[in-house]
């Protein structure tokens, strides 16, 4: 895959900017890995994709960022990308050790209920979409989103970021409504389908 691929469609769309929450992903902060030198790449690119990103180590941060995320003076970054850790169903950040580092899906979607029309939710973690498809789906129809998409396993810290890379770089190409995603995933799934395939990275839509 090259950037010149998405080049000539990204001209005549819209850029969506990519709204970024990552926790520290070991204990060592100073060694902590980001992918914020990705989005970096995304910016400085011909694509030229926006992004904010904030660092979310507690459950009032994730909960601020968020709402911050879901209000209309943030519509040109309707990609929120939680670079997390997880389990089957949940993120986790900050202090695995403390209860209030694990968040639910359920409880997402309510703090996101009716707020995520014509966004996607990317997790960027391990295991969160392991989840049956009759809740996945309500994820989707409780908060509006036009996709939510993750991965169902344990997944390693450098493909997945490539792959995230490259569903973000899609996502330019097409207009932001179910059609336009279901172009999307062909194309990720065309171009990388043996990561897609062993990363078990999953995108779901509405109507799907």
């Amino acid at each position: 895959m090259l950037l010149r691929d998405y080049t000539l469609a990204h001209a005549h769309t819209k850029v969506r900017g990519i709204f970024c929450l990552e926790t520290d992903w070991s204990t060592q902060v100073r060694k902590s890995p980001s992918v914020e030198p990705m989005l970096e790449l995304l910016k400085s690119s011909p694509l030229a994709i926006p992004f904010i990103h904030r660092n979310v180590v507690t459950l009032d941060a994730l909960e601020y960022y968020t709402k911050k995320w879901a209000q209309r003076s943030h519509s040109h970054y309707p990609i929120l990308y939680l670079a997390f850790h997880g389990i089957e169903g949940e993120v986790q950040f900050g202090d695995l050790r403390r209860r209030e580092a694990r968040v639910s899906l359920d409880h997402l979607e309510e703090s996101l209920r009716g707020k995520c029309a014509g966004r996607v939710i990317h997790f960027g973690s391990c295991q969160t979409l392991g989840v049956s498809q009759r809740r996945l789906h309500r994820f989707i129809e409780e908060t509006g989103a036009l996709a939510v998409s993750g991965y169902e396993k344990d997944i390693d810290w450098v493909r997945s970021a490539a792959l995230d890379f490259s569903l973000f770089a899609s996502i330019q190409q097409n207009t932001m409504t179910v059609s336009g995603m279901r172009a999307v995933r062909r194309r990720v799934l065309l171009r990388h389908g043996r990561e897609v395939r062993s990363l078990k990275l999953r995108i779901a839509l509405r109507c799907d």
